[in-house]
């Protein structure tokens, strides 16, 4: 991987790949495309570049994550992006901690874009940070626990597109 001094771990992440096929993140844009929350330029700030059935979304990764900021005393908010017929995309900021749950029908990508706590995928729990990517097959159990002294907040992406239902508490 290659290493870019001076940048955060998300943006030496961006500099070398991508996150899936159905979403495109890079540190800029080829072609002049309108930008929400920023200049589209080579060398630019991280965008978000996706395609959705709706038509493109391309914002700054910094304006995705004021998108999701915490009101006082707001524990968890869910901001939805952009979906088409095979999945949904949020960014997600949590001040503390999920509790234990599983999604039994979706699968569930994640990037962490701001913070660090801990993430429970099954049986272990391990350390995630700024540019950690993650994923959870459906039916597995799952948490996180922000180790932040702000609210962490993550991009998210369900497949198939997340109902608001699928969302099975574990004791």
């Amino acid at each position: 991987m290659k290493r870019t001094r001076g940048r955060g771990a998300l943006a030496r992440w961006l500099t070398v790949g991508g996150l899936a096929t159905s979403l495109a993140v890079a540190g800029g844009c080829a072609e002049a495309q309108p930008v929400r929350g920023a200049t589209a330029r080579a060398g630019g700030a991280p965008v978000l570049d996706a395609l959705f059935a709706g038509g493109r979304v391309t914002e700054a990764l910094a304006s995705l994550i004021e998108r999701a900021e915490l009101e006082d005393g707001q524990m968890f908010k869910v901001v939805e992006v952009g979906r088409d017929a095979a999945s949904s995309h949020h960014v997600v900021a949590i001040r503390d901690r999920e509790a234990l749950h599983r999604h039994d029908t979706h699968d569930l990508f994640v990037v962490t874009l701001r913070g660090h706590g801990t993430m429970r995928i099954g049986g272990e729990t391990r350390p995630v940070g700024e540019g950690s990517v993650l994923y959870v097959p459906r039916a597995t159990v799952h948490a996180f626990t922000n180790l932040a002294g702000e609210p962490a907040i993550a991009y998210a992406v369900y497949v198939p597109p997340f109902d608001g239902k699928d969302r099975v508490p574990v004791p």
